[in-house]
């Protein structure tokens, strides 16, 4: 399976300040597909922030270039419709993000299976719990197939056998698309090929690859 070079993020010098101070600060780096890309850094360090200026949510200084324009985003905490079923819920955001509905029945099953949600995937979203319904967040952000896929500490919540699946599965992703994930625990993603960026006081440091 062949990388794809035209899928990549290239920042500038962005900075995005509150009235308390930065919270990102003269960020320059770029990010490719073939690896996975983890963004570490404590509480505050500004991991957040840099993923939310990536996705446009919020007002920036500095230049984000982004190569592909389909991406997936599930952020560190999503609220979701209590009322819906899961199966619902992805097939509604799944039609407003992408209009191939044989894609779309195509890739609900296979999404499914990740978690083996087959059992649950017709109750209400508000009766599951807390580590089911990061699931479904996890998986609205698949759900249209994305070139990028954008991920705000997706292990939050799962437990250590969901954990270990749903890395082994961005490994996968990570071979075509661009996958970028932040985390507090990037010992749980010791893969083959990774890089690390360090983010500390809303700047990147020195990165390793793996």
């Amino acid at each position: 399976m062949k990388t794809s070079p035209a899928i990549s993020i290239t920042i500038s010098n962005l900075s995005k300040r509150y009235k308390t101070g930065f919270a990102v600060k003269d960020v320059c780096t770029s990010f490719e597909s073939g690896q996975l890309n983890l963004i570490v850094g404590e509480n505050g360090s500004g991991k957040t922030t840099l993923l939310r200026c990536i996705m446009g949510l919020c007002r920036y200084e500095g230049k984000i270039v982004i190569m592909k324009s389909k991406i997936g985003y599930a952020p560190e905490q999503y609220v979701m419709p209590s009322y819906m079923n899961v199966v619902d819920f992805l097939v509604s955001l799944g039609r407003v993000r992408e209009k191939d509905g044989e894609m779309l029945k195509r890739k609900l099953p296979e999404l499914l299976k990740i978690f083996d949600f087959a059992e649950v995937s017709s109750r209400m979203i508000g009766w599951l719990s807390n580590g089911m319904k990061q699931k479904v967040n996890l998986l609205q952000a698949l759900i249209h197939n994305p070139d990028i896929l954008i991920l705000d500490e997706p292990l939050h919540g799962l437990d250590q056998e969901s954990q270990a699946i749903f890395i082994k599965y961005l490994q996968s992703l990570a071979k075509e698309k661009l996958v970028i994930i932040s985390t507090h625990y990037p010992e749980r993603f010791r893969l083959r090929k990774h890089k690390m960026y360090l983010l500390e006081n809303g700047s990147i440091g020195p990165s390793a690859n793996a």
